[in-house]
């Protein structure tokens, strides 16, 4: 199995276990994007880490705003204003960080209006240079199920564009 398929696989199994859930059903929508880019982790977390800058690479992103004085530690927080499309709408989100290892991996979680969800990015070192980018998030819940028809396929694009606007942004500087 190759190496950015386990890691994919380890990322949708640690946020099922952070909403609660087993394996994936009816009422779970995964969604994600991944890529490779020449650069290494750390440059690569340099742009990433700049999360006020978030919406000159993702397009899911209006604005990013540090909420506290250590938001780049496990406990910190940020707020988020997202741009989700039909039929959720713009969304504002405040996000603490429950896992962050600088340049490796970082995961937020929470329960909002009964929609739980996960999302991580990941990191990874490729022998002979370059990173392995993943970008997934879980949202478990029965709304989620009702619209996942209407929202899938639009979000797994927004996730794919995060990542290659990742690359772009930190191949141009």
């Amino acid at each position: 199995m190759k190496q950015e398929q386990r890691m994919a696989e380890a990322d949708v199994a640690y946020c099922l276990a952070k909403v609660g859930q087993s394996r994936v059903d009816w009422k779970t929508l995964v969604v994600a994007g991944s890529g490779v880019s020449n650069v290494s982790p750390a440059q690569l977390w340099a742009v990433w880490s700049d999360l006020e800058r978030w919406p000159a690479w993702s397009q899911v992103h209006r604005s990013v705003r540090v909420a506290g004085v250590n938001a780049l530690s496990i406990g910190g927080t940020f707020e988020q204003e997202l741009e989700l499309g039909f039929p959720v709408g713009v969304q504002r989100d405040r996000a603490t960080f429950d896992e962050l290892v600088p340049c490796v991996r970082a995961s937020w979680s929470g329960d909002k209006n009964g929609v739980r969800s996960c999302h991580v990015w990941r990191f990874e070192p490729i022998s002979g240079g370059g990173t392995y980018i993943h970008n997934v998030e879980v949202f478990a819940g029965t709304t989620i199920g009702l619209v996942k028809p209407l929202v899938a396929k639009r979000w797994n694009r927004l996730f794919q564009q995060a990542v290659d606007g990742l690359i772009a942004v930190t191949m141009a500087s």
